[in-house]
């Protein structure tokens, strides 16, 4: 029997008043740039209480970046947001069992010799729909399940740092954001976050870090 596809239960932040920045950057050559003055004073000027990343890098060899050194001299706590290995790991195994099935079927398909037949086209439209299912599950999982829990560990990170506002600011590789950023922000929106974009769309008072 097929697993249902799960939604994260996200819940708003009580008693906190919660700001999140949001920056998409080109790519991870962003946090090797020496000349962090800009960035620096930005958070100093937010008061930004923690940071948190989404980018495809090792968090060794990012904590050795001068990004995270400036973020380590003021005090400002950062975190790499994804989805648990967990939580998408029936997703991945259904999706490659239905990938592997419809190989399967594929080269049955191809060894025959009259394509044609009912046969044929009842083989090639099992092999379509069995393409329509892993697709939607891919979409689900990075579109829908992946942000709904960056938007979790956001706000757990939030709920546990003290204060009645928080600030945070959110960097995100612009090849992720093009697909997630739209959803992260709805949902952080729905559970009563004030959102601000820094990027290529959106610059909000021209400030550039």
């Amino acid at each position: 029997m097929e697993k249902k596809l799960d939604v994260l239960e996200l819940k708003p932040v009580k008693n906190k008043k919660i700001i999140a920045y949001m920056s998409s950057k080109e790519n991870v050559k962003y946090f090797q740039n020496p000349d962090t003055s800009k960035l620096k004073d930005f958070l100093k000027k937010k008061n930004i209480d923690f940071v948190t990343v989404d980018f495809q890098v090792d968090m060794k060899e990012f904590n050795k970046t001068p990004f995270a050194k400036t973020l380590d001299e003021l005090e400002i706590p950062y975190y790499q947001v994804d989805i648990p290995d967990y939580a998408m790991g029936y997703l991945y195994e259904e999706i490659i069992e239905k990938q592997e099935f419809q190989n399967e079927l594929f080269d049955e398909y191809e060894r025959m010799n009259d394509k044609e037949s009912y046969k044929g086209q009842s083989l090639k439209n099992w092999i379509d729909l069995l393409g329509e299912e892993i697709q939607e599950k891919e979409i689900f999982l990075s579109l829908k399940l992946r942000p709904q829990w960056i938007v979790k560990k956001m706000l757990d990170i939030a709920n546990n740092c003290e204060g009645k506002e928080i600030l945070f600011i959110h960097f995100v590789q612009e090849d992720i954001c093009e697909d997630i950023c739209p959803q992260v922000v709805e949902n952080l929106r729905e559970l009563e976050v004030k959102v601000i974009s820094y990027n290529k769309k959106h610059l909000v008072q021209n400030i550039v870090f």
